[in-house]
This record gives C-alpha cells, structure tokens and sequence, in this order.
C-alpha cells in the first residue's frame, strides 16, 4: 500500500469517526429539546389551569374586597371612639428628640 492510499484510508476513519460522534451529539440535543419542549407544554397547561382559575376567583375577590372595606370602616369607627393619646405619654420603639 503506497502512501496515498494510507493517508486517504486514514483521513475516511477519522472523518468518519468524527461523523459519528457529531451524530449521536446530535441525538443526545434532539433529546433534550424534546425534554424541554414537553416541560414547556406542561407550563403552559399550568398556566392555563391559573388562568381558568382567575377567571372563577373574580366573584371571591368581590366579595373579599367588600369584606375589607367593611373591616376598614369599623377599625375607623373604634379609631374616632377610642381615646387619642396625648403628647406626654410613652411612646415605645420611637426615638424622643430632646
């Protein structure tokens, strides 16, 4: 065998080794894409469950801001009828100027 032919016999293996493992490099991406697509499908059928979800919930957040309203007006009504609290009392967690 001459030179030529070993060198050509030479250069086909190493591409053809080189063609296999761009290959199953390959694969192993087309995998993981296929992982992450279907992670991806699950996300959005979560987010389609929220949704849904949101769309039910505006009836309870209604209610739930007609109940703090209500709340507030009766801390304020015990706020105008409990005594105020005059100057020359302690007052803690607050620093004094002197």
């Amino acid at each position: 065998m001459d030179t030529t032919q070993f060198l050509l016999t030479i250069i086909l293996t190493a591409t053809t080794v080189l063609m296999v493992v761009v290959g199953l490099q390959l694969i192993f991406v087309l995998r993981e894409v296929r992982k992450t697509v279907k992670k991806i499908g699950v996300f959005v059928d979560e987010i389609e469950q929220i949704e849904s979800k949101k769309e039910t919930s505006d009836h309870k957040k209604q209610t739930v801001n007609k109940k703090r309203l209500a709340l507030h007006s009766i801390l304020d009504k015990i706020k105008f009828l409990s005594p105020t609290l005059s100057s020359k009392s302690k007052r803690f967690f607050v620093k004094e100027n002197r």
